[in-house]
C-alpha cells in the first residue's frame, strides 16, 4: 500500500481527506495532533497513522530519519496550507518523495507573487529588520498613510496589522516598532510586506488549473470583523461587477501563466472596489481554507471527499481523469458562519441540536480563545449549509465557556 503524507490540514477538510485518499488506492499519513480535536471528531483517526504536527523542515526530517520504516512507506507528500509548501518541497527533495511542483513553494511568498504580477497588487514594499534602511517610496509625503503590514509567508491574518503613519512621523520607525511588537517568534528573521491599505470588499476567486487550462468555480464573498473572517458566501459572483470579476480572472490567469502553475487549485484573495480589484494574497496550490470545501461541494452537488480528492491528487500527478463542474449559474447559494466570541474565554464544549447544516468545532476544548477581531485564531466553530437554512440554524448553537453559555458572534 502506497502512502501520502499530509503535513497541514484544517479541521473541516480532515473530516473528508481519508475517504478522498483511500478511494484511489492510497493510504493517508496525517501530520496532526488528534488531541486538538473535539471528542465527536476523533473517530476520524481510527485506523489512520498519525505523526506529530510539523511546520519545520528540519524537525520533520529528523523525525523521518528516526522512523525509517514509516518513511519507506511514503510515496508522496503534500499539504493543504500554502505556507507549508516550502517544508513539503524540502522534505520531498531530501527523501525522494513525489510532491507538488517546486513553484508551489515559491508562490507561498507574497514577495514572489508581487514581483510576478506587479500590475495586479496594491503598491507594496518588502522590508526586513536587517535592512539598513526601510525605504517605502510610494508613500504620499506630507499626509497620513494607511498601510497593512504582514509577514511575506503566512496565513490566517497572523501578525497582520493596519498601521496609520502620521504625516509628521518617520515611516521606518513606525514599521520597525510594529514588527518588534508583532508577537510572533523571531520577527527579525523574516521578510515583511508593507502594502497600501485598500478599502473594499474581501472576495476570493476559487478554482483550479489542470494541464494549464483554468477553471473558475466562483467568487467567495467574506465578511470580516477587524482581522477575523466571520462569514463566507459562495458562489457570490453577483456581488461584484462583471468588469471587476473579469479583472480578477485576468490577474489569476497572468499569475498562472507567468509562474507556469499548470496543475493545482487556487484561492486568490482580492479587495474589490466598484471599479477594480487588487490581489492581496494568492494562496496558490490549495483550496480555500475553513469551510470552503463543504461550500463548493454543496453548491455543485458533489461529495466533499470528491472535491478534496481532486485538490490533493491533481498537483501530485495522481489524478485520473477530469472532474466536471456544472455552470456556476446553476449552483445553489451556500453560507458559512465562522463564528467567534466577543470576549476572551476558555471553550469547554458545545450544545448542538440535530441540524440540517454542517457544524464543525474549531477551538480546542480547554483552550483560551482570543476575541473576535484579532485574527482567524478567534474562530470557535463553523456552521455551513445552504444560505437560507444556516441563517435560521445559527441561533440554535450554544458555546459552553468558563464564563457560561454563549451564543455565536459573527458580526
Amino acid at each position: 500500500m502506497r502512502h501520502i503524507l499530509i503535513v497541514g490540514i484544517n479541521k473541516v477538510s480532515i473530516k473528508y481527506v481519508c475517504d478522498a485518499i483511500r478511494s484511489v488506492g492510497f493510504e493517508p499519513i496525517l501530520s496532526v495532533d488528534p488531541s486538538g480535536f473535539h471528542g465527536t471528531a476523533k473517530s476520524i483517526f481510527e485506523g489512520v497513522t498519525c505523526i506529530p504536527g510539523f511546520s519545520d523542515a528540519d524537525a520533520l526530517s529528523s523525525y523521518l530519519k528516526t522512523h525509517a520504516e514509516l518513511a519507506g512507506r511514503i510515496h508522496s507528500i503534500t499539504t493543504f496550507f500554502d505556507e507549508l509548501f516550502p517544508v513539503v518541497s524540502a522534505i520531498a527533495e531530501e527523501f525522494g518523495f513525489n510532491a507538488p511542483p517546486a513553484v508551489f513553494a515559491k508562490l507561498s511568498s507574497k514577495e514572489f507573487v508581487g514581483r510576478l504580477v506587479p500590475e495586479h497588487v496594491p503598491a507594496e514594499s518588502c522590508v526586513s529588520l536587517a535592512d539598513a534602511t526601510l525605504d517605502i517610496p510610494w508613500l504620499t509625503p506630507g499626509v497620513g498613510n494607511d498601510v497593512v503590514l504582514k509577514p511575506s509567508v503566512g496565513s490566517g491574518a497572523v501578525a497582520t496589522m493596519l498601521l496609520t503613519i502620521a504625516a509628521d512621523t518617520d515611516p521606518a520607525e513606525v514599521i520597525r516598532s510594529a514588527i518588534l511588537q508583532s508577537g510572533i517568534d523571531h520577527p527579525e528573521n523574516i521578510t515583511w510586506i508593507v502594502q497600501a491599505h485598500c478599502v473594499g470588499d474581501l472576495v476570493s476567486m476559487e478554482g483550479f488549473a489542470q494541464n494549464g487550462q483554468v477553471t473558475f468555480l466562483g467568487v467567495s464573498k467574506r465578511d470580516r470583523v477587524g482581522f477575523t473572517e466571520v462569514a463566507n458566501r459562495f458562489p457570490a459572483n453577483g456581488v461584484i461587477a462583471s468588469s471587476v470579476r473579469s479583472k480578477m480572472e485576468t490577474a489569476v490567469r497572468d499569475l498562472i501563466k507567468r509562474s507556469e502553475f499548470d496543475n493545482g487549485f487556487f484561492h486568490c484573495e482580492f479587495i474589490a472596489t466598484p471599479a477594480t480589484a487588487y490581489l492581496i494574497d494568492a494562496n496558490m496550490g490549495r483550496l480555500g481554507g475553513a469551510s470552503i470545501v463543504e461550500q463548493i461541494a454543496l453548491a455543485y452537488d458533489l461529495a466533499p471527499a470528491t472535491v478534496l480528492q481532486q485538490v490533493a491528487l491533481l498537483p501530485l500527478g495522481l489524478l485520473e481523469g477530469t472532474l466536471h463542474y456544472s455552470p456556476v449559474e446553476q449552483c445553489r447559494q451556500t453560507l458559512s458562519y465562522w463564528y467567534c466570541l466577543d470576549h476572551e474565554a476558555v471553550v469547554q464544549d458545545w450544545e448542538i441540536p440535530p441540524l440540517a447544516s454542517i457544524h464543525t468545532p474549531i477551538a480546542n476544548v480547554g483552550s483560551l480563545i482570543v476575541p473576535i477581531g484579532t485574527s482567524d485564531y478567534a474562530w470557535i466553530g463553523m456552521l455551513t449549509g445552504y444560505a437560507d437554512v444556516v441563517v435560521d440554524e445559527i441561533a440554535q448553537v450554544r458555546v459552553l465557556t468558563d464564563r457560561g453559555p454563549r451564543s455565536p458572534v459573527f458580526q
